[in-house]
């Protein structure tokens, strides 16, 4: 296989296989990876299904219904690229390993980890933003909630009440076992001085992909791409895992690689194409805070 080949396969076949475990506000979204897309189809995304229940006295039971996968549909309205230049050098040093595919591969990979990451992260910011969609709302009077320890840990508490007090008729947005938190930098602080969280932090791998810890029901995840519409306030996010968002994400960064006139250097060059959306506001809550960094008087 070719330096060229390598490094396209490298970019195209990583892209799908790691972006999704890049994601972390994402984590409340299905994802749909799509072929052959372009800046302003609407595409469709399949969420999870679902099945009714109803009452039984015995007896036969009705004809059953067919069980039902809804669709939501998604605009694919933003995008990425890039674009360099991998000198003669850096392809000599593939080159170099070309007994060894796997560690050819690893070395491409090189260049296309921070690439994935960044789109990761457009992504989840994207994410982030569908805040304004929440079904389940918090604030003080129209104002942030400035946090100290106490309050953040009733925050999650409140929400899991909001999500398990359903509309009386059976129906609840608390799933066990499946609900997530997104907190930024600032809220994770305020949870790391309460006791059932200051140690956490050690043995669990989750933590590369924000991974904080479980108090209230909730799974808590740090993200840096949590909406701050203006200085100092921060929307976190609630939601049920893999079913509160959509999105509908390219399948691969269609790469490309050339050699200009005049050049020994090969480029290479490429796009993703994404958009997302909040077909299930009623599972989805934010919370309007303040969370200032400010050190215990010592």
């Amino acid at each position: 296989m070719s330096v060229k080949q390598i490094v396209i396969s490298s970019f195209n076949q990583a892209f799908k296989k790691y972006l999704y475990n890049e994601l972390v506000v994402g984590q409340l979204a299905h994802v749909d990876f799509k072929d052959n897309i372009k800046k302003g189809d609407e595409v469709d995304v399949i969420m999870p299904g679902s099945v009714s229940m109803f009452d039984y006295d015995g007896g036969d039971l009705s004809a059953p219904e067919k069980a039902t996968l809804s669709t939501t549909k998604v605009k694919i309205n933003k995008g990425k690229a890039f674009h360099f230049e991998l000198s003669a050098i850096e392809e000599q040093k593939i080159q170099d390993l070309q007994k060894t595919g796997n560690q050819q591969m690893n070395l491409a990979k090189d260049y296309t980890d921070d690439a994935i990451k960044q789109f990761a992260a457009t992504v989840d910011t994207a994410y982030a933003n569908l805040y304004t969609r929440a079904g389940h709302y918090l604030d003080d009077n129209g104002s942030a909630i400035t946090l100290d320890p106490a309050y953040a840990k009733e925050i999650l508490a409140y929400m899991q009440a909001k999500f398990k007090k359903g509309d009386g008729k059976g129906h609840t947005n608390w799933i066990d076992g499946s609900m997530v938190c997104i907190v930024p930098p600032e809220y994770q602080f305020y949870l790391g001085k309460l006791d059932e969280l200051k140690y956490v932090e050690s043995g669990h791998e989750k933590m590369s992909k924000g991974y904080v810890g479980h108090l209230c029901g909730w799974e808590i995840l740090v993200s840096n791409n949590i909406a701050q519409p203006e200085d100092g306030i921060f929307y976190p996010l609630f939601g049920v895992k893999g079913k509160t968002l959509a999105g509908g994400i390219s399948a691969d960064l269609n790469t490309q690689a050339y050699t200009p006139e005049n050049n020994f250097n090969t480029r290479y060059k490429g796009y993703g194409l994404y958009g997302v959306g909040a077909p299930r506001a009623d599972f989805l809550g934010t919370v309007k805070i303040a969370a200032p960094l400010t050190l215990s008087t010592r």
